[in-house]
């Protein structure tokens, strides 16, 4: 079992890792990951089959603001794991790693935190110092890491295997999970008002009240609002492009004529009329 969980880990690693030293890949979501953990454990099929699985699980998952959402590659590594190693029912696997995610989601972020805060005077040393190689070291030393500790819940749940993990997830309270429960309902709500903070602007608050209105009026879902949004874009940029083209037609008359090429405050005014 534990030449399993090593390569549970690398999978995970792999996925995990790889997203974020290659620019934010995607490599995370649980179609990349199914496919990796399927291609190390020799069933591509399989994973790829429980990756577009916990992919329907995960699509709306992100991270806002403080809310903490399962934590996918864990997720999927380990689903893939229970099916192809230990022979589980697809449905038992992924309704067992789920779980598994959200603790994993937890301990990701903790390790995010932390290691990033100690890391960050080793940074700014490295980067003091003046020399390339110690940069470097410092950047792909902590990548390894960081990483490499934020697989650990994916190591110990093969090398436990599913049913102590089950077993030790039925063993938390029941009030402790309704906290984190109420906890993480709060908590989107929260980081939705940090974005609104950062990105609330006069021009755009009528957007966002279009968008209120399509949703609980309407009852759009979030594809026809997404769909609905298109159609606004593209009729702002249309707009938009229609009074840049008539600035620049009218500062080159002007320019031709010898006078200034800037357009007058009544000339904007009448355009919009």
């Amino acid at each position: 079992m534990l030449g399993t969980a090593l390569l549970a880990f690398l999978a995970a690693f792999i996925s995990l890792g790889g997203n974020y030293i290659f620019g934010q890949c995607m490599s995370e979501r649980p179609l990349v990951a199914g496919l990796v953990a399927g291609a190390i454990f020799g069933n591509i099929p399989a994973g790829v089959m429980i990756g577009a699985a916990l992919e329907a699980i995960f699509m709306g998952a992100v991270n806002i603001g403080g809310a903490v959402t399962a934590e996918p590659v864990t997720a999927t590594t380990l689903a893939v794991v229970f099916v192809v190693v230990m022979h589980m029912d697809q449905g038992v696997a992924i309704a067992l790693a789920v779980p598994i995610g959200l603790l994993a989601g937890l301990f990701y972020m903790f390790m995010h935190l932390s290691v990033s805060s100690l890391g960050a005077p080793l940074i700014d040393r490295a980067a003091a110092s003046g020399k390339e190689s110690r940069i470097k070291l410092v950047h792909f030393g902590g990548w390894a890491v960081k990483y490499g500790l934020c697989c650990l819940p994916t190591f110990f749940g093969v090398l436990l295997g599913a049913e102590p993990v089950s077993q030790m997830i039925s063993q938390i309270p029941a009030t402790v999970i309704a906290g984190f429960t109420a906890s993480g309902n709060l908590l989107p709500a929260v980081g939705m008002a940090m974005l609104l903070k950062m990105l609330w602007d006069k021009k755009l608050a009528v957007y966002f009240l279009l968008g209120f209105i399509l949703v609980s009026y309407l009852g759009l879902p979030m594809v026809g609002v997404a769909a609905f949004g298109i159609v606004v874009v593209v009729v702002t940029s249309l707009r938009d492009k229609e009074v840049f083209d008539l600035e620049k037609a009218k500062g080159t008359t002007d320019t031709a004529d010898g006078a200034s090429p800037a357009i007058s405050k009544s000339d904007e005014e009448a355009f919009f009329a």
